[in-house]
C-alpha cells in the first residue's frame, strides 16, 4: 500500500499544533503522513526562528527550499496561513481584499499564487 507525505507550512504554533494534534492523526488513516514547520522569519549563524507570517517573500524562499529538500515522488506541500492577516507583498493582495466572499478570496489568491512567478 502506498502512502503520501504531506509537508505543511505552517505560520505559526497555532496552525503548527493543529496539523500535530488533529490532522495528523485524521489524514494517517487514509495512508497520508504529515510534517509540520513553521515558516522561516530569520536566521543568524547559531539558529533559524520559526513563526509569523512576515511577507510573501520569506514564505515563498522558505517553501522552496523544502521543495528541494524533498524532492520525492510521494511527498506532497501546502500551506496553512490565516487568511485574514496575510502580509500586503502576496500576489493580488490589494485585488483580494475587495472580495467578500472568503472562499472565493482564496481562490483568487491561490491562482494569484500559482501565476506568480517573480
Amino acid at each position: 500500500m502506498s502512502f503520501i507525505r504531506l509537508n505543511i507550512t505552517a505560520e505559526g504554533q497555532t496552525e503548527e499544533q493543529f496539523v500535530k494534534q488533529v490532522l495528523s492523526s485524521h489524514l494517517g488513516a487514509f495512508n497520508i503522513a504529515t510534517d509540520v514547520r513553521r515558516v522561516l522569519t530569520s536566521k543568524d549563524k547559531r539558529k533559524s526562528y520559526r513563526g509569523g507570517l512576515i511577507s510573501y517573500a520569506k514564505a515563498k524562499k522558505d517553501i522552496e527550499t523544502w521543495l528541494r529538500e524533498d524532492a520525492h515522488p510521494e511527498a506532497r506541500f501546502t500551506t496553512m496561513f490565516d487568511l485574514y492577516a496575510l502580509p500586503k507583498d502576496f500576489p493580488k493582495y490589494e485585488e483580494a481584499q475587495k472580495i467578500k466572499d472568503p472562499y472565493e478570496k482564496v481562490r483568487f489568491l491561490e491562482e494569484a499564487i500559482r501565476r506568480y512567478k517573480r
